[in-house]
């Protein structure tokens, strides 16, 4: 029997650690090793974790200095043993079936990795299955990089929407050789947004075969208490970076042609985040035009305006885009007060989709 390593990066969530733990305690696959990877987290969780180690010795604790979840993840990495590995946000939960659905998956696949869906659930209890992209099936190595890796990084220009394929690593099962065999590692979130996209391009490029499996069992929890209204600088600073790291990365592979413009359209769409929530910030009206005509007049940003097929976008972001684009700095503000406004006041989904300018999820 297999033996599967479970990652959970632990900062700051005394009140959903156990319910996590133990959601995978009680799996029905139970060759486990449990890695709590403790980002020294500055509440009571470092004792929680010692004290759930003494009663399961499936349970590994690492203490390390905060470097935030991507490296902490690396830490589990680092002391994993097991031939497959999974990872869970502490805040977030699994069904009681999750790690042997997918497990046998893989086995009967004969896969590197197996990918399955999540259910969003939030504070107040309310759900929303999230609607996966791939066909229930075993995709081939050119069908991996074609219709797994590819829609990751970004969809293509006739793709409706800005996501196609979620990028979060702990919607897979991942086979242990592979990481192994080429040294796979997160980078930091702090560096660059996004890090779970560069660990997949890395896993999927290097799979031969990998099976999806419309599971829902991952419980991805929104905690509405940490939606900050406060504006951060280095956001736009990270998303800059990860378009320079994601070019890199796939150009080293030798998709720069197959990527045309995902990389753009993925790019655009976190400078849009980021927009909102400067608009949305405390900062003066002043400031916040002053950071957007920062943003809009940026290199990267200019430059992938002007390359990027606009018209192709739904009308809402195609005005939107050509606003970014132009530089128009107060209509790009005025344009997201309006979806702002649309938001508090509970807007239709059609509405909202109009002013376009949403969560993708």
């Amino acid at each position: 029997m297999d033996l599967i390593s479970v990652i959970i990066p632990v900062y700051n969530v005394e009140p959903y650690l156990v319910r996590c733990v133990e959601s995978v305690q009680h799996q029905t696959y139970k060759n486990l090793e449990i890695i709590l990877v403790d980002d020294e987290s500055p509440d009571n969780c470092p004792k929680m974790c010692d004290d759930m180690a003494l009663k399961d010795n499936r349970i590994k604790v690492v203490h390390k200095k905060n470097g935030g979840l991507g490296f902490a993840r690396n830490s589990g990495l680092e002391v994993a043993t097991g031939d497959y590995v999974m990872f869970i946000d502490s805040d977030d939960w699994i069904s009681h079936t999750r790690v042997e659905t997918l497990y046998n998956a893989i086995i009967k696949g004969q896969a590197d990795a197996a990918i399955g869906t999540h259910t969003n659930i939030n504070q107040k209890g309310e759900t929303s299955l999230h609607q996966s992209a791939l066909e229930e099936k075993v995709y081939e190595k050119d069908e991996v990089v074609d219709d797994i890796l590819l829609p990751i990084i970004g969809p293509d220009v006739t793709y409706e929407y800005d996501v196609q394929i979620n990028c979060s690593a702990w919607r897979s099962l991942y086979k242990m050789d592979v990481i192994r065999k080429n040294s796979l590692r997160f980078i930091s979130e702090r560096y660059a947004v996004s890090e779970d996209m560069y660990f997949n391009v890395d896993f999927f490029y290097h799979a031969n075969r990998v099976v999806y499996v419309n599971d829902s069992g991952y419980f991805y929890f929104k905690n509405l208490d940490s939606i900050s209204r406060r504006y951060d600088p280095k956001g736009v600073e990270r998303t800059l970076n990860f378009y320079k790291e994601l070019s890199s990365q796939v150009q080293s592979y030798g998709l720069d042609e197959k990527v045309a413009h995902r990389i753009d359209r993925t790019y655009l769409m976190k400078i849009r985040v980021e927009l909102k929530h400067l608009v949305a910030s405390d900062l003066s009206k002043k400031d916040k035009l002053e950071q957007i005509k920062y943003i809009l007049s940026e290199d990267t940003t200019k430059n992938v305006l002007s390359n990027y097929p606009i018209d192709s976008y739904i009308f809402s972001i195609r005005v939107f885009s050509k606003l970014m684009r132009d530089r128009k700095v107060h209509a790009v503000y005025w344009f997201i007060k309006l979806r702002e406004v649309a938001d508090n006041k509970n807007f239709s989904k059609k509405a909202l989709k109009l002013i376009g300018i949403g969560k993708q999820q």
